[in-house]
């Protein structure tokens, strides 16, 4: 008897080992491969994201390959559209970056005077930091002069991200008119009836909630930025379709996203208007959006079925981009709705599952029933 249970134990050992070899390996060719997986990634979720769409449209007879066809066209038009309508304020916002930063900088410093308790210290910097300014601020002025000593990063960067999505338009284009293909497959390939439906229903749930899921983001998002762009607008924000554009994007980040647009937008407001109490209420205003977006729009328009664990995000959020970078940001989530629907179809992962769900369990009944087990517990005072 003890002879078996040890060699249970070691071959548990041994496939936990495994099983850790196999982590290790498969997060090195992630991290390696980065350009041949992220478009594949990619274009499967703007895959299943129109997916249903393109199942809708098939009803009334129209071909798949053009309903495909369709939906990348106009995907790509957006893309191009938005690219280059932000275009000319990105590169206004690059080449002013130094006169932005001195701007900030001089009014922190006004700022940093009028406190009492600091004007010592702040006397005792700027002492300092005397000799040495001219210099400095000819070195910023010289830096910043010619934008073409940006032009080889930039080039280099743009040319990357237009491969990277040219890529995935063409993985996702193939992916949608390509219909049912891949089903017929799946269930041709497992050997019983039970594997087919479950293969079947658990590909068919994984579709609609990340299609679902990314679909209300993308709404919510939107009128994120909707929002902040009329609000931005009304105020006299530089920019203010570029700032709903950013915050457009950055919802998609969750926690972090909102605390990186708020900062920058207070950032920007402080540098653009001359009182500090008017300069407030840009980022103000973004973080009532925010609020109402996160505590009201979220979950009414999401529901707690498609709710993930926020600590199960920031865990996935931090590994992704770490692995990644952007890249890894933007696709930390959806991979975990992906994960945690494929979990909650296999009863040996329902575990992971329940963990990565934003629903508290089920407390079990507290009334006792005759002839219940916890009707023969004692009872204390």
């Amino acid at each position: 008897m003890e002879t078996a249970e040890r060699t249970q134990n070691y071959a548990k050992q041994v496939r936990n080992l495994l099983l850790g070899l196999f982590l290790l390996a498969l997060c090195w060719f992630l991290k390696e491969a980065h350009d041949f997986v992220l478009p594949i990634l990619l274009g499967f979720f703007i895959a299943i994201t129109f997916r249903p769409g393109i199942r809708s449209l098939a009803r009334y007879r129209v071909p798949e390959w053009l309903a495909a066809s369709g939906f990348m066209i106009t995907f790509v038009t957006a893309s191009l559209f938005t690219a280059y309508s932000i275009a000319s304020p990105i590169a206004t916002f690059t080449r002013d970056a130094p006169i932005y930063a001195e701007k900030f900088a001089s009014k922190l410093h006004a700022i940093q005077m009028s406190l009492e308790s600091l004007s010592r210290f702040a006397e005792k910097i700027e002492a300092t930091a005397t000799p040495a300014s001219g210099a400095a601020t000819q070195e910023v002025v010289v830096r910043a002069g010619p934008p073409i000593a940006y032009m080889g990063q930039l080039t280099g960067y743009s040319m990357y991200i237009v491969a990277t999505v040219v890529l995935t338009s063409v993985i996702a284009a193939f992916l949608m008119a390509s219909g049912d293909l891949f089903y017929a497959k799946l269930v041709r390939v497992l050997p019983t009836l039970h594997d087919k439906k479950t293969a079947l229903r658990i590909v068919y749930d994984v579709e609609r909630e990340v299609s679902s899921y990314l679909l209300i983001i993308t709404v919510i998002n939107a009128t994120l930025g909707l929002a902040v762009t009329l609000s931005f607008f009304v105020l006299g924000m530089p920019s203010p379709f570029l700032w709903g554009l950013l915050a457009f994007a950055l919802n998609f980040i969750p926690y972090v996203g909102a605390i990186i647009g708020i900062s920058l937008a207070a950032f920007m407001a402080v540098v653009s208007f001359d009182s500090l109490a008017y300069a407030a209420l840009a980022p103000l205003s973004y973080v009532l959006f925010s609020g109402l977006e996160s505590h009201l729009m979220s979950p009414l328009l999401l529901g707690r079925r498609l709710e993930l664990n926020a600590v199960a995000m920031l865990v996935a959020l931090t590994f992704w981009t770490w692995l990644w970078g952007i890249s890894g940001t933007l696709v930390a989530v959806p991979l975990l709705v992906t994960i945690k629907v494929f979990c909650d179809h296999l009863d040996s992962l329902s575990g992971i599952g329940e963990f990565l769900s934003a629903k508290y369990p089920e407390e079990p009944s507290t009334q006792q029933q005759p002839g219940s087990d916890s009707a023969l517990l004692p009872i204390s005072n």
